[in-house]
């Protein structure tokens, strides 16, 4: 049997967890963002058209976040988030499966997945 300590810590650390992803995605994201404008013009077709996928989806992915911001006061934001959260991860997820197959993103600026 688990005590109640054991999952206070456990709860705890996936807080930890959770708060330490978030503060390296907003420092890493505008790096990443930066250096897709800086090498974007350098890139062979493959590489610049996720570039153009990066880039897209960080602006797109603020623009819906400050959206769930304002939506927050009326509760629906809680909602937004976790859609908006939901769709960043799977256009991330869909540019390492494309670029690891070695395929082009086809419309890197579709606002859909």
């Amino acid at each position: 049997m688990t005590d109640a300590s054991t999952m206070t810590s456990a709860s705890s650390d996936s807080k930890a967890l959770g708060y330490a992803a978030g503060i390296l995605m907003i420092a890493f994201a505008p790096a990443g963002l930066l250096l897709s404008y800086i090498d974007r013009g350098k890139a062979s077709p493959l590489v610049a058209s996720h570039y153009n996928y990066l880039i897209s989806t960080f602006w797109k992915g603020l623009l819906f976040m400050v959206i769930s911001l304002v939506l927050t006061f009326v509760l629906i934001g809680v909602f937004a988030y976790a859609i908006t959260s939901i769709w960043y991860l799977f256009r991330c997820i869909k540019s390492i499966v494309y670029l690891h197959r070695g395929d082009a993103i086809a419309n890197p600026s579709t606002w859909l997945v």
